[in-house]
């Protein structure tokens, strides 16, 4: 049997494609070989639910974790009282069982994919949609619309567990949690939301694979360098214009050119390269070093300086009251962000994500175009959309790279932070850096243990209590070193 996908209107010669869907739910391979559709499902069904099972045991751990303290180390004791870690240990352990539940069904759901076919269902119910519709572009446009309304129910049984199950058992009273009616009609924003990204992106890679052909992939990693270098070269050049507006505060500037100037001077700045900027919305209290040869900046976050720079007289919010690091602390603090600078840790970043992002690409492009691929998803070998490829490639086919090279990239992530944090310590900061960490850590606190495994895979930077002791560890060393010599 076969039914005609579309009608030419000029010709009046129906494309026909047969009906069924390839191999179905067939489960017996007929070759032992990867080559075989059904024996691949297999294989690839095998390695994503070993990915989210890997997951799922990295979550369990920082649970237990979670489980085997009482109270806040004593690092940071001063700073966090038993009802904030209490508080800081139900969230972080909601945290770790979400993410738990999120890759039990994912794994659940990326098999009855495979095995029910869904991708070709949803794909044959576009082109029976769109019939007189001779264009791939529009029918992929026309795919990734409906395949994000399915995304979207996708994760339906997920939020409805963590909405009656979690949340009761982590916040009986669930005081802050959303009402089952806002949930459900935050949905369809949801889905308008993915249509306003994903259809244009959608068209761009779709034309770019045209004009590229075999090396689009390239062309895509050379777009996404380009992108990120400009976003780069703006933030140095304009600042924060969508995180916030420079305070136009010549008095408060002042005073920090002041408190600043001997660690501007060592670095090589300009009393007038410090701009103080005010977000548009909440965010950590941090500051960022960026710019070459002479054109460099140094933008403090106003939550960053106590009080936010204002005098004691001017009213403050009740939360803001105390916030923020003294001057001392202060100039540590952007020592240390200098020498992120200084060591060009931007740039290495940049290096080494991109790096594995184009040997993402490189396996992408080879992989994509298997028929393989597509047959035990459930299309016919005679016809199969590469739009669907992407998803295919991405879901079931990179995981294991994926696992591989978010734990490089994180665990360099780390590296530069803890780089910085040597280098600090040996311009003689280090005890002031050590303040200015535990001050920052009682205006915002969070859960400060972590489990070493999570970590390696979910966190991109060092806690706070991982960073002081690695700074004290320094401090010990030395004086073992120096006592030893004398």
């Amino acid at each position: 049997m076969s039914y005609a996908l579309y009608q030419d209107p000029m010709q009046g010669q129906p494309m026909v494609i047969p009906k069924d869907s390839g191999i179905g739910v067939q489960l017996t391979p007929e070759h032992w070989s990867l080559y075989d559709p059904v024996l691949l499902r297999h294989m690839l069904a095998t390695m994503n639910t070993l990915r989210n099972l890997f997951h799922v045991y990295l979550c369990w751990r920082q649970i237990r974790l979670c489980t085997t303290y009482d109270e806040p180390p004593p690092e940071l004791a001063n700073v966090m009282s038993i009802e904030q870690f209490e508080t800081a240990k139900i969230e972080e352990m909601y945290t770790a069982e979400y993410k738990m539940v999120e890759y039990i069904f994912d794994a659940i759901l990326s098999c009855m994919e495979l095995y029910f076919c869904i991708l070709p269902a949803i794909w044959r119910l576009i082109i029976n949609t769109y019939s007189i519709v001779d264009d791939l572009i529009w029918q992929s446009i026309a795919f990734v619309a409906a395949f994000s309304g399915y995304m979207v129910l996708r994760r339906l049984p997920e939020i409805l567990y963590s909405r009656f199950f979690l949340a009761p058992w982590y916040d009986p009273r669930q005081e802050k949690s959303l009402p089952l009616v806002g949930l459900l009609c935050s949905f369809p924003l949801l889905f308008v939301i993915l249509q306003l990204g994903l259809v244009p992106l959608t068209a761009i890679f779709l034309e770019i694979e045209k004009t590229g052909k075999t090396w689009f992939w390239l062309w895509i990693w050379s777009l996404l360098i380009l992108l990120s270098a400009i976003a780069l070269i703006a933030f140095c050049v304009f600042g924060l214009p969508l995180l916030g507006a420079k305070v136009k505060d010549p008095a408060a500037v002042a005073d920090l050119q002041h408190i600043l100037k001997d660690v501007l001077k060592t670095f090589g700045f300009r009393p007038e390269s410090i701009h103080i900027v005010r977000t548009f919305h909440s965010m950590s209290a941090t500051a960022y070093v960026w710019g070459c040869c002479f054109y460099k900046r140094v933008y403090i976050m106003k939550t960053l300086i106590f009080n936010q720079g204002k005098p004691a007289s001017e009213l403050l919010h009740p939360d803001e009251v105390g916030k923020g690091l003294q001057n001392n602390q202060l100039v540590a603090y952007i020592a240390h962000e200098m020498c992120h600078w200084r060591q060009v840790h931007v740039l290495q970043a940049f290096i080494v994500i991109h790096t594995t992002l184009l040997i993402y690409f490189l396996i992408f492009g080879t992989v994509y175009r298997q028929t393989v691929l597509y047959e035990a998803s459930g299309f016919h070998p005679i016809y199969f959309p590469p739009i669907v490829g992407y998803w295919l490639v991405y879901k079931y086919v990179m995981p294991l790279y994926l696992t591989i090279t978010n734990w490089i990239n994180l665990y360099f992530l780390r590296y530069l932070k803890y780089a910085a944090d040597k280098k600090t310590w040996e311009m003689g900061y280090g005890p002031v850096f050590v303040d200015a960490l535990v001050k920052l850590f009682g205006d915002n606190p969070t859960y400060p243990y972590v489990d070493k495994l999570y970590l390696m895979w979910h966190r991109y930077r060092p806690t706070t209590l991982m960073r002081i002791r690695r700074i004290k560890r320094l401090e010990r060393k030395s004086k073992l070193t120096t006592s030893s010599t004398v």
